[in-house]
């Protein structure tokens, strides 16, 4: 992975802070000199900052006007919930194979009670913000399991973009519970001695990706 000056480094965390927590607005260009100015850096690295930011898929870098956030499209929206299934599969695949393992079983055990935070929540008739805490902690945990910081920081590129969209899909009524048990078919896999659960552990993981991609390509519309 390529090393980054500390003003670089300063420049793409100061930004990505900004961007992941909702500081920034969809549809504005911001401009580089002034963002740079703001904390006191020179053009240049702030420029490269942001190229590895536009890699990443945080913003968009348009000539003469500045920088905005990257809106998903279409083909966005596939292209991430495919990388999510890749790195979550695969994550879930190691939990599966060290299940008896100490640490796994400990990993495993907070993803139990994960759900049931989730299903308690949705219950209690909680807001969706906090339901989504409870699904986005699930689904963190199992990449965060891997200890691959490349695998955390692709999981985390793709789904600060999501969040929005994430909590919409939760309003449509039932789709919550649904989650869930789409949540528990995995753990299940996860958990299990017989015959076919290696397979089935990836396979469940595909499924919540590609029911909750479908979702949200209809309401993308």
């Amino acid at each position: 992975m390529a090393k980054y000056k500390p003003l670089q480094e300063k420049a793409y965390e100061f930004l990505k802070d900004k961007i992941t927590k909702g500081e920034l607005e969809y549809g504005k260009f911001y401009s580089e000199t002034k963002m740079a100015a703001e904390i006191g850096i020179s053009r240049t690295p702030f420029k490269d900052a942001l190229v590895r930011l536009s890699q990443d898929r945080y913003i968009d870098i348009v000539p003469s006007r500045g920088f905005c956030l990257h809106t998903l499209s279409l083909q966005d929206i596939t292209n991430t919930y495919q990388s999510r299934t890749a790195v979550e599969g695969f994550c879930a695949l190691s939990l599966h194979t060290r299940r008896k393992e100490k640490e796994a079983a400990a990993v495993i055990e907070a993803l139990f009670k994960d759900n049931e935070n989730m299903a308690k929540a949705i219950a209690d008739h909680a807001s969706f913000s906090e339901i989504l805490s409870h699904d986005l902690a699930f689904h963190r945990r199992i990449v965060e399991f891997s200890r691959n910081e490349e695998l955390i920081n692709l999981y985390e590129s793709h789904n600060h973009q999501l969040y929005d969209i994430a909590m919409k899909t939760f309003e449509l009524e039932g789709r919550p519970a649904i989650a869930v048990s789409e949540h528990q078919a995995i753990l299940d896999n996860i958990v299990s001695d017989e015959e076919g659960a290696t397979a089935g552990t990836y396979l469940s993981v595909m499924k919540h990706m590609d029911n909750t991609k479908d979702i949200v390509i209809d309401l993308m519309g």
